[in-house]
């Protein structure tokens, strides 16, 4: 049997984590106490949504234990921002409100140099291609739309086109869009 340090404190985030997969409780509250703010900083500076930034960690952790008997992890540190990044590719990707997280996630990314964001910055960039992709009239609705924020009255008067028009175009445009998201976060 290994001997257990006399401080818990001073093990490893993968010694932790060693102990946490044996069902060690003490080393769990351990690596939750390390990662827990920090974690929520990160998913605060993007979302800005107290409550659901404290359910996206608490998920994350929840998850880590019960799953500890399964999961493989190099390096937890990688590993526990991995999955913020994928609770909030998934909010997105439920919210009805996609543009104006879009935005946020934008502002956020636009302001910030951090390393973890690096896979923010590729996600935006395949959201850009993506929406180079649509057919140039549904395209041109959808950057109206998204991009310079007219109404969809204003971007029937504009383009003159029907108002039922713009709607469908914007639908499908949002369709792709978010099948395109999903697709991506499947490969990653």
């Amino acid at each position: 049997m290994a001997m257990i340090p006399d401080s818990i404190i001073d093990l490893t985030d993968s010694g932790l984590f060693n102990l946490v997969k044996k069902g060690d409780a003490v080393a769990f509250k351990e690596l939750f106490k390390r990662y827990w703010s920090k974690l929520y900083i990160y998913s605060f500076n993007i979302l800005n949504e107290k409550d659901l930034c404290e359910d996206i960690v608490q998920e994350i952790f929840t998850d880590l234990w019960l799953r500890r008997d399964e999961i493989q992890i190099d390096d937890l540190r990688n590993f526990l921002y991995q999955s913020v990044r994928n609770q909030i590719f998934k909010h997105f990707r439920r919210s009805r409100y996609k543009s104006e997280l879009i935005n946020q996630l934008n502002l956020f990314l636009d302001e910030t140099g951090i390393e973890e964001n690096y896979d923010l910055r590729e996600l935006r960039e395949k959201i850009d291609l993506t929406v180079s992709k649509l057919p140039e009239q549904r395209r041109m609705i959808f950057h109206l739309s998204r991009n310079e924020e007219l109404s969809n009255k204003e971007i029937s008067e504009k383009l003159n086109i029907s108002l039922q028009t713009v709607k469908n175009q914007i639908t499908k445009a949002l369709k792709f869009l978010r099948k395109s998201i999903n697709n991506l976060n499947s490969l990653l």
